[in-house]
């Protein structure tokens, strides 16, 4: 479920998108350029959820993704395992 997708940007993160995914989890999405999805909304895998962006405090279109179990920053490698190769 979506817990926060900000219309006006911060200064640091830009356009924030945050997931919460149950038990804890929870990831973060800073400096897209456009956010798909709404409060309160339920998202599944695959679904777009924004476009990458230079919002906030960024020095080029990126995803910074962050994720957070509790209080404790993880990489969500651990979770999510390799992003497919380009073609």
């Amino acid at each position: 479920m979506i817990l926060a997708a900000v219309a006006k940007p911060f200064t640091l993160e830009g356009h924030l998108l945050m997931i919460d995914h149950g038990h804890g989890l929870n990831s973060a999405f800073l400096h897209l350029s456009r956010i798909d999805v709404k409060p309160g909304d339920t998202v599944t895998q695959g679904q777009r959820l924004g476009a990458i962006g230079a919002t906030g405090r960024a020095t080029g279109p990126h995803l910074h993704w962050g994720m957070k179990w509790n209080a404790a920053r993880i990489d969500p490698l651990l979770i999510a395992g390799p992003m497919p190769q380009g073609r």
